[in-house]
This record gives C-alpha cells, sequence and structure tokens, in this order.
C-alpha cells in the first residue's frame, strides 16, 4: 500500500499560503481541466531546495511520492487517469520534503474536470525494419504520444503495389515480426497510431531490401559485391527507373563516411572498382545513387570484405554442337587447384548473360541440353572460392543451325 511520509513534515499546512510559497501549482488552474490518460502538472519550485521527494494528492488522497532527478534537479510530475474519471472533478496539491527535514504544502487547485483525450495521436518515428531470417523481418518504432488503442500495420509489395492494411497492433506495441515473406520482392510498410478521437499520420516508410526513395524515382535494387582479383570489387545491381539521368556509386570503409568514386550514365548496371586506393584485408561498404532532373534515390547497402588471395581464370572455354543428340558440350582448363566452383553463363543471341549452372570445379566439361535448333548460344565461365570470383574465361559462341 502506498503511504505518505508526511510524518517527517514540519507541518505543511502551516507553509500553505499561496503567498512567498516554497511550491506552486502552475497548471492545471482552479476550474481547469485534465484528460484522460497522462497529464502533466506543471509547478514551480523557489531557490533554493534540496529535494528528498514531492507528494501528489488527488482528493486528499496520497497518490505517490516523485524523487528528484539523479543530479537533484525538479522532476517532472505526471497524473495518470483513465476513462473512469471522465466526467468528475478533482482537488489536487503537491507536499515538498527537503533533505534537512522540513517540508512545505503547495497551494490546492479545486474543480478540475475530467475530459475524455480529444487529441490525435502523433506520428510514430524511428521506425526501422531488420531482416532476421530469410523471409522473417522485423518492424520496431517510436511513439510519443499519450495513448494510442492500437497501431496499423500497412503494407505495399514491390514498387507497382498499392498499400493495404496488413496487420492490427495493440497501443501497447512497439515492434512486430512479419512472417513468409517472398525473398524475390521487395515488401514496404508504414505504420499509424489510432484511437477514438482520430487516426495520426503514416510514419515514414521502411523497406526489405534497404533502399531510400520518395516513390517518383524507383531506385537501384539487388546491389551485389564480387571480389574478382587481389583489388578488384565488382558490383553489379538492378536498374528500376526508365527516368534517371545518371548514376553515382558511393563507398566506405567501415564507419567512416560514405565518398563518391564514380559518375556512371544511365541504364548502367555494373561497376569494377579497381585500382582505386583498395586494400586487402579492409572492409568497405557500397551504395548506388540514382538522380532524374528533380529526385533522387538509394540502393540497399552491402558490406564486402577484400581478403587475400586471387584465383586464376579457367582458360581455353571451348564448344561444340552434336546435332544428332542435340547436345553442346564445353571444355576448358581449370588453373587454379584453390577454385571450388565454376559459374557458367550463356546468352541466347543478342539477350544478356545468365547464370545456368554452378558445377563442382573438380570438372572440366559441361553438356547443355536445354538448347533449341537454328539459335545461337554464347557461354562465358569463372571460378568461384567462398567470396571471391575469378576473371572470366574467353567467350565461346555455338550455333545450333
Amino acid at each position: 500500500m502506498l503511504q505518505s511520509c508526511a510524518d517527517l513534515t514540519t507541518n505543511p499546512d502551516s507553509t500553505s499560503n499561496n503567498e512567498n510559497q516554497k511550491i506552486q501549482i502552475i497548471s492545471p488552474l482552479n476550474n481547469g481541466a485534465l484528460m484522460d490518460g497522462k497529464n502533466s502538472i506543471i509547478y514551480s519550485l523557489a531557490q533554493p531546495y534540496s529535494i528528498k521527494f514531492i507528494e501528489l494528492y488527488v482528493n486528499d488522497v496520497f497518490t505517490k511520492n516523485i524523487p528528484p532527478n539523479n543530479d537533484g534537479t525538479a522532476p517532472q510530475i505526471t497524473l495518470s487517469l483513465d476513462s473512469t474519471f471522465v466526467g468528475k472533478q478533482l482537488s489536487i496539491y503537491l507536499i515538498y520534503y527537503d533533505n534537512n527535514g522540513t517540508s512545505s504544502k503547495s497551494n490546492v487547485v479545486k474543480q478540475i474536470s475530467v475530459t475524455g483525450d480529444t487529441r490525435i495521436p502523433f506520428k510514430p518515428y524511428n521506425i526501422s525494419l531488420v531482416n532476421l531470417t530469410s523471409g522473417i523481418c522485423n518492424i520496431s518504432w517510436k511513439d510519443s504520444s499519450r495513448y494510442v488503442e492500437k497501431y496499423e500495420l500497412w503494407r505495399k509489395d514491390d514498387f507497382n503495389g498499392n498499400y493495404s492494411l496488413y496487420q492490427e497492433l495493440s497501443g501497447n506495441s512497439f515492434n512486430v515480426n512479419v512472417y513468409n515473406l517472398d525473398t524475390t520482392k521487395i515488401y514496404f510498410f508504414k505504420i499509424r497510431g489510432v484511437k477514438s478521437s482520430g487516426t495520426s499520420t503514416f510514419s515514414d516508410e521502411v523497406n526489405t531490401s534497404g533502399i531510400i526513395t520518395s516513390g517518383n524515382l524507383y531506385p537501384p535494387t539487388n546491389l551485389v559485391a564480387n571480389i574478382t582479383g587481389s583489388s578488384t570489387i565488382q558490383l553489379s545491381w538492378q536498374d528500376n527507373s526508365t527516368n534517371e539521368n545518371y548514376f553515382v556509386v558511393e563507398r566506405s570503409l567501415l564507419n567512416i563516411p560514405f565518398k563518391r568514386i564514380a559518375i556512371l550514365t544511365q541504364n548502367t548496371i555494373s561497376f569494377k572498382d579497381s585500382a582505386n586506393g583498395l586494400v586487402v584485408g579492409s572492409t568497405y561498404q557500397y551504395r548506388i545513387k540514382s538522380y532524374s532532373n528533380s529526385d533522387s534515390s538509394q540502393s540497399n547497402t552491402i558490406t564486402v570484405k577484400l581478403v587475400s588471395g586471387v584465383l586464376l581464370a579457367p582458360t581455353n572455354l571451348t564448344g561444340s554442337y552434336n546435332a544428332s543428340v542435340g547436345v553442346i558440350q564445353l571444355n576448358w582448363t581449370n588453373n587454379d587447384f584453390s577454385t571450388e566452383l565454376i559459374n557458367i553463363e550463356r546468352k541466347v543471341g543478342n539477350a544478356t548473360y545468365t547464370l545456368i549452372r554452378q558445377i563442382n570445379a573438380s570438372n572440366n566439361i559441361f553438356l547443355d541440353f536445354n538448347i533449341i535448333t537454328n539459335e545461337n548460344y554464347t557461354y562465358r565461365i569463372r571460378g568461384v572460392k567462398s567470396s571471391i570470383y575469378s576473371e572470366y574465361s574467353n567467350e565461346v559462341t555455338i550455333s545450333t543451325n
């Protein structure tokens, strides 16, 4: 049970005049109003003071005592009222206790009406998304609203999707997990607070790819980095916009601000960072920005450690077509015994290269049965060890005419 410490007082009622008072309540006033939820009690405290604690009384009943701040300064005093107080009237006062054993009672504020809280919640802030594992993310936020009944989490799938209500959460929530996400998609989220008096504006937007966009210029996505030499990092990304003027490549040593290292023309989807101050053993971060006439956007940020060691590229890639069997046979020379895997890439006609198979590096032959007649197929291969990639081999084009 809460108990008053009035036995320490030197009779605070004897010092409760409204003139020359040690402690005075400034807000609320007589005949004023408080709302359901958390309310601030504004008071003044005359210098000098050495606070032991301050007591709050409501309707002449001790409610709580409040210690000073850690530095000895006067604490904030709040009064929380639930909806059962709405329509009733209260009186409140404070008692100040000094470290020297004296005390002083404030003015008594009377006939305070309690009304429902008609204020609309504030916009949630500091919204953040963390990808926990494949297909699962966590969304967290903060809110300085006095009272929120529930939160609405809204979701949009990919750039061209439309936002819709995804989940309702209790007003005590400050984070939530989202499950069963398709890792080939980008999901966008925003949140807002809801109470009977109204709904807050939406928070800022977060997404599963860590990109930044206003929605008018779609940012690059799927930024990846491969180590292709002792001092070479190959970047590639997906260009999602048709209205960019140029791209900017930014690089940072871990925990050091980003710096621009290249400006690239529109529709560019790759960049080789080499002989540009890279140091073996260092960890770098990269991001790609795109710029239109009036907007900018930013890709996800990736981290890569430039480890020592270089893979020698496969050489002497050759190919032949066996029309009777319907297969193209590739052969090559593997020049590096530490290579673990071989990536085989192919393009059809004038299309772009795609990875069609990854095989163990102990092999130096590959049979491609997934072909049709009267077509031209071009191949290239490269070695892989962990996150290290060799340079590409020579290209070879095979006709199935």
